[in-house]
Order: structure tokens, then C-alpha cells, then sequence
């Protein structure tokens, strides 16, 4: 086939089995990119610009160490060294390049004062550095550098193999679902040049870059993975550590939390209780009071139903003959019953049936003589009305 193959790279070719290292690291590299692609970043770091600044001189000093770099840039035959903040450069040292053993021991001495997390770049020359402008799909951010690896030949003279290369986002449209990529590479026979005069300083670097318009370094990282220094990170630990501190005072203030809310619940059933208590107290008492009512109220009513017995002897005595007297008189809703003695007892139920008020007087039993007084013995039963006057 005629043009120019594009060059299989061992950072191009997928390897034939995967570890798990290897499987999780697509994921998460893929989340680093919507992180850091996103307007989080810029927010806390505006945010966190803002409590330092709130901060005492010295610990925002203290703060500051962890945006500082150590810059190496080659110039002639002499090392320059510089420690770059947010807002200066400061040179530290500059170091003659023509003993590599040395140089190595001479920029310790020279970083001494520095902390020890600093990190370590190496400045090339931007005329040295190739760099371009890209204009890619979004969805290429996901796997960028391979991207970038297959535009190469398109838009270079050289192919993978043959730079160590870099890519950064530079502008992101949503709307166009595109991304602006600046692309920068050098030949790697000049990384290597450039190693090689450091001697063992080289194996101290976390990455190398080139410098902006600006002056100040662009945030490429040229220096293979391979070839980058591994230095502990405190702060990756302090943030572990503050981290794992939050999650336990969260814990606490949830075990608190809900120990407050329990004693909370505990008082407030007591609460309930107590009142419920009274409410069962006052609930009796106005049942008592409702009993003692209408107890009061039913015999009022029944004694208010109650006709007046003067009335009703008044009539007895009206209609009976003196010849009769009586042993037994009760009366009970309406029914009037009365035994007694006399000469004819059958005489006495005319005579009370001519009363206005006693109905259907008749002789309940059997007439009993009684050999001591001489009389029959006698039980009549009959309905009353008691007067208008004497009605309840």
C-alpha cells in the first residue's frame, strides 16, 4: 500500500492480556479527565485562593511551598536553578556543567534550604520544542495521548517512536462538542542529550517543559513515565490523613447525632407519657363527674316523676269506708298496690273506680279472713295518675 503507516508504539498497541492495575487505570484516567475538564477546578481553586488569603503570613507561606517548583534550565555550559512561585522566580544557584558526578551533590547543597517535595523540571529551550494546535473531538479526551499519537504523522515530520510528546487541553467549546489540544514534542535524542549532561541530577526529575511568552513554564510533561522520579507525597498523606479525620468526626457527630435525637425521643415519650397520664386523670375525674351528674340528675327525674303521696292518701281516704283500714301501701311507676282489712272487700273495687285518678282497681290474691280482728284480709292493685297539680 502506497504513504506512510502509521507506527505501532508500545503506548499505541494494546497489550494482549490486562491486569487489574491496567483495567482500573482506563476509568479512572478517564475520570481525571472530566475532573480536571470541568469548572470544579477552577472553583476551588478561586476558593481556596480566598481562604489563604484569610490566613496569617505564615501559614499561608507554609501553604505556598506546595505550588513551588524547582526549575533546571540548561544554559551554555552552566545550570541555572530557580525556584518558581505563583507570583516569582527566584534564582538559587547557578552550577558549572563540567563535572555530571558533581553536579548532582552541588545541587542538593544548593536546594538545602528548599523542602524536599519540591518538584523537579527541566526547562528546555522553546525553540527547541515543536508545538501545534489540534482540533478534536471531545470524546477524544478520553483517550488523548493515543489520539494524539495517530495525528503525529498528519501533522508533524516525525513519527511516535521518534519524540517524546505531550498534549493539554487549551480551550473546550460544549456547544461544538470539540476541544482545542496544544500538542508539543522534541526529538528524544535530545531529552537524552540533556539527561546525559545532568549525570545522576537527571534521575531527580518529575517532568521537563518549556517556557511561554510569559516566561513561565507552559505545564507539558516531556519526560516519559518511565524516566520520572517517585517522591513521596506528604500532601497526598495529610489530605489521607485529614480525610480519614472527617470521616471520624462525621462518625461522631452522627453517633451524636443520633444519641441526641434518641434522648430526645426518650424525653419527649416521657413527656407523652406524663401528659397522657393526666390526660387519663382528668378523663376520670370527668367521668366521675358525669356519673355523680347523672346519678344526681336520674333521681332528681325520678323524684320528680314521683307523684306527691298526700294526694294519693287523700284520695284513698276519700273513696274507702272507715270500716277498712289499710296494713301495706306502694306505689311504683304508675302501679299502686294495697293490702289491708275490711268488712266486704269487694265493695271497695266500686268505689275506687268511681276515682278520677285510680284505673282498674281488682282484687290481686284471695280474700283472707282474719279471726282476730274479725275482717277479710284483702290485696288490690291499680293504676294511679296523679293530679295536674301533682304532675312532675
Amino acid at each position: 500500500m502506497g504513504g506512510r503507516g502509521t507506527a505501532v508504539t508500545p503506548e499505541t498497541r494494546m497489550p494482549a492480556t490486562r491486569t487489574l492495575p491496567d483495567a482500573l487505570a482506563v476509568p479512572l484516567h478517564r475520570l481525571a479527565l472530566r475532573y480536571q475538564h470541568s469548572p470544579l477546578p477552577r472553583f476551588l481553586a478561586w476558593w481556596g485562593g480566598e481562604l489563604r488569603s484569610l490566613l496569617p503570613p505564615r501559614w499561608r507561606s507554609l501553604l505556598e511551598v506546595e505550588a513551588a517548583q524547582v526549575l533546571l534550565e540548561i544554559d551554555g555550559d552552566a545550570l541555572s536553578i530557580a525556584r518558581a512561585d505563583r507570583d516569582a522566580l527566584i534564582e538559587l544557584a547557578r552550577l558549572p556543567l563540567a563535572d555530571p558526578a558533581a553536579l548532582a551533590a552541588a545541587a542538593d547543597a544548593a536546594l538545602d534550604q528548599q523542602p524536599a517535595t519540591l518538584r523537579r523540571i527541566l526547562i528546555l529551550p522553546p525553540a527547541r520544542v515543536l508545538r501545534r494546535s489540534l482540533t478534536l473531538p471531545a470524546a477524544a479526551l478520553e483517550n488523548l495521548r493515543q489520539v494524539v499519537a495517530f495525528e503525529l504523522d498528519r501533522q508533524t515530520p516525525f513519527k511516535p517512536e521518534q519524540v517524546h510528546y505531550d498534549a493539554r487541553v487549551a480551550r473546550r467549546d460544549a456547544a461544538d462538542r470539540q476541544v482545542e489540544v496544544e500538542l508539543a514534542l522534541v526529538p528524544r535524542s535530545l531529552i537524552e542529550s540533556q539527561l546525559e549532561r545532568l549525570g545522576a541530577l537527571g534521575g531527580t526529575l518529575d517532568a521537563v517543559d518549556t517556557r511561554g511568552a510569559d516566561g513561565r513554564r507552559l505545564g507539558f510533561n516531556l519526560l516519559p513515565p518511565e524516566q520520572r522520579a517517585h517522591r513521596a507525597n506528604a500532601r497526598v498523606w495529610l489530605n489521607l490523613a485529614l480525610g480519614l479525620g472527617a470521616l471520624l468526626l462525621l462518625a461522631v457527630a452522627a453517633v451524636h447525632t443520633v444519641e441526641n435525637r434518641r434522648a430526645a425521643v426518650a424525653e419527649l415519650e416521657a413527656e407523652v407519657e406524663h401528659q397522657r397520664s393526666e390526660a387519663r386523670a382528668v378523663n376520670q375525674l370527668r367521668e366521675a363527674l358525669a356519673d355523680a351528674v347523672e346519678g344526681a340528675n336520674f333521681l332528681a327525674v325520678r323524684r320528680a316523676a314521683q307523684p306527691l303521696m298526700i294526694g294519693l292518701l287523700e284520695e284513698l281516704t276519700t273513696r274507702l269506708p272507715d270500716d277498712t283500714y289499710l296494713e301495706r301501701l306502694s306505689y311504683s311507676d304508675g302501679q299502686l298496690t294495697v293490702t289491708g282489712q275490711s268488712s266486704e272487700p269487694a265493695r271497695l273495687l266500686g268505689s275506687l273506680q268511681d276515682s278520677a285518678h285510680i284505673r282498674s282497681p281488682a282484687l290481686s290474691g284471695s280474700i283472707q279472713p282474719d279471726p282476730r280482728t274479725g275482717k277479710d284480709r284483702f290485696t288490690i292493685t291499680a293504676g294511679y295518675e296523679p293530679r295536674a297539680a301533682e304532675a312532675p
